[in-house]
């Protein structure tokens, strides 16, 4: 055989197996609004957890708050090269209203996925 025809091969078997099932099909929108379901989620857990809301500062003159990678808040100053933020208060009962509804539409959406591998089982 020769290397052109061995290599059309070749490509054809590839793209045959990357190829996006039905089920996949049918799945792909609830996954993508489940990452950010979930992302929501733990953003909220985070805020209830540290009591304020962060906000990006308006300007950089005076103290903020920076975000260690390990997720602590400290105060900062533009000196430090860190995005900074200032604190806003938060109502407890409308986060955690917020979370009861993110974790419906969480169930919602693996309800939907669990559809989807009925309907087009592998």
């Amino acid at each position: 055989m020769r290397p052109a025809a061995l290599a059309i091969l070749a490509l054809s078997i590839l793209l045959a197996a990357c190829e996006i099932t039905p089920r996949q099909q049918c799945e792909a929108p609830y996954r993508a609004e489940l990452r950010t379901v979930d992302a929501e989620i733990r953003d909220t857990r985070e805020i209830l957890r540290r009591g304020f809301r962060l906000v990006p500062a308006r300007w950089e003159h005076g103290v903020h708050y920076c975000v260690e990678p390990s997720g602590f808040v400290r105060l900062c100053t533009a000196e430090d090269g860190l995005p900074m933020y200032d604190k806003r208060p938060i109502s407890r009962a409308a986060e955690q209203a917020k979370l009861t509804t993110l974790a419906a539409e969480r169930e919602r959406l693996s309800r939907a996925i669990a559809q989807c591998a009925l309907q087009f089982p592998e």
